[in-house]
């Protein structure tokens, strides 16, 4: 797909989705509340210029809305989603859970990085209480990316910064357009900013991936490589004079040219799909591009993970002295996560307390089969009549969109995703009345 052609295709989207005008021009108004500027907690972009309009208390058309939004706020709306509990069935769950959970401890609290602030408050404590591990989905790789950006420096920026001034943009074993749809045109790539008035005119796009990819068509550098020659394309980038010769040569040139031209380089990358030591040497690359002066490098992770998880680390950081997650169950001295991986966990946890996200690795409920056995709890605010992810399912309010709550955006700035007004209350509890629901329920 050329510029034009995905430019061209995006305003087709949102006019799909506009009001729709009379054909005396004026607006039509067949709804009955509109609710503008409002915040999408569907991705870490956390977009906050959606409208939505509501009749009958359902949205029925939305204004600048992603597909991951969009599928998200129409999956909490399905005919065949789970009713909400009777205020009855409600504490019975409550009840069950809490059993089931303090007699298999530790238990593993999985996933709330998908979200609000107060919520993964509750859940820290839930987890405290009972002697738990408290992790986020992508923990093995947040603890990688954290520990490196420890021992070598980490230069970041905020998305404003990178579309203000970035005049290459670099997506490493990632692609927007899969897991942050709005990242092109909102942030880095498309935006117009401060120093880059015309946008993608004023700067180029790049890409490293093992294969095709969604973005490959808008991209002016990319280059194929298998996901255990990262490490070499960095040194190579690092010195192209002397080392690039064992990649494409053509493809290869192009990516270095951009760089060596480059006054600020955003590189973008998933922790998750790079190695520690190919981790390593990207964050010495970018502390060496920078102590030289003449150019500036910034690294921002783009986590294919729930929508809050920079929320998620800076409750663990002032609760916990780390971004990554506590353990509460004795194993490990003052609530430090040792590291460990999914397979780790099988003999550390008795039960899993777990979040879907609706995205990413936590799509369907998305545990893998070495914890499929262990007792599980599931808050689900997607959870459909027809399956059945866990021991006890309690269906929940969506975060940020059926209930308010504080979430922060990939860059650390939060934001508050508000209720639309005149949405119809439907009853479900809020993912934070859950977790002290349980709490409460004591020994």
């Amino acid at each position: 797909m050329s510029v034009q052609k995905f430019i061209r295709a995006s305003m087709q989207e949102e006019n799909r989705q506009a009001p729709a005008t009379t054909s005396a021009g004026e607006p039509f108004t067949d709804f009955d509340t509109d609710h503008h500027s409002a915040v999408c907690a569907g991705c870490s972009c956390l977009c906050d210029d959606i409208s939505y309009y509501v009749k009958e208390g359902e949205v029925v058309r939305t204004l600048n809305l992603c597909e991951v939004g969009w599928r998200r706020i129409h999956t909490v709306s399905a005919e065949d989603r789970l009713p909400p509990p009777s205020p009855s069935l409600f504490e019975d769950d409550l009840k069950q859970a809490a059993r089931l959970l303090r007699s298999h401890r530790p238990v593993l609290v999985l996933g709330a990085d998908s979200v609000d602030e107060v919520a993964i408050r509750a859940s820290l404590q839930l987890a405290r209480e009972l002697q738990g591990v408290w992790l986020p989905w992508p923990f093995a790789g947040l603890r990688r990316f954290y520990e490196t950006a420890r021992r070598v420096g980490w230069a970041t920026a905020l998305l404003d910064d990178v579309r203000d001034r970035a005049d290459l943009v670099v997506f490493w074993r990632a692609d927007p357009l899969v897991t942050h749809h709005r990242h092109l045109s909102r942030y880095s790539f498309f935006a117009r900013g401060r120093f880059t008035e015309r946008g993608n005119l004023d700067r180029s796009l790049a890409a490293v991936a093992s294969e095709k990819t969604v973005m490959e068509p808008l991209c002016q550098h990319y280059i194929r490589v298998p996901d255990d020659r990262d490490l070499a394309l960095i040194e190579a980038l690092v010195d192209p004079r002397t080392t690039g010769h064992a990649f494409d040569p053509r493809d290869f040139t192009s990516l270095a040219g951009a760089l060596e031209r480059s006054s600020y380089i955003a590189l973008f990358f998933d922790p998750e799909r790079v190695e520690p030591a190919s981790l390593d040497a990207m964050f010495r690359w970018s502390a060496k591009l920078n102590a030289e002066g003449r150019q500036r490098m910034v690294i921002l992770p783009l986590w294919n993970a729930g929508s809050n998880i920079e929320g998620f680390c800076r409750v663990s950081l002032e609760e916990n002295a780390t971004p990554w997650g506590a353990d509460f169950s004795g194993i490990t001295s003052g609530g430090k996560t040792p590291e460990m991986g999914w397979e780790d966990l099988l003999d550390r946890v008795g039960s899993v307390l777990a979040i879907p996200s609706g995205t990413g690795p936590a799509q369907g409920l998305g545990l893998p089969e070495c914890l499929g056995e262990k007792p599980r709890v599931v808050i689900d605010p997607f959870k459909r009549v027809p399956q059945r992810n866990g021991d006890v399912v309690i269906p929940a309010a969506l975060p940020g969109f059926e209930s308010d709550g504080v979430f922060f955006r990939a860059d650390g700035i939060p934001l508050v995703a508000r209720r639309p007004r005149g949405l119809r209350d439907h009853g479900y509890p809020t993912v934070k009345a859950v977790f002290s629901g349980i709490q409460a329920e004591g020994p």
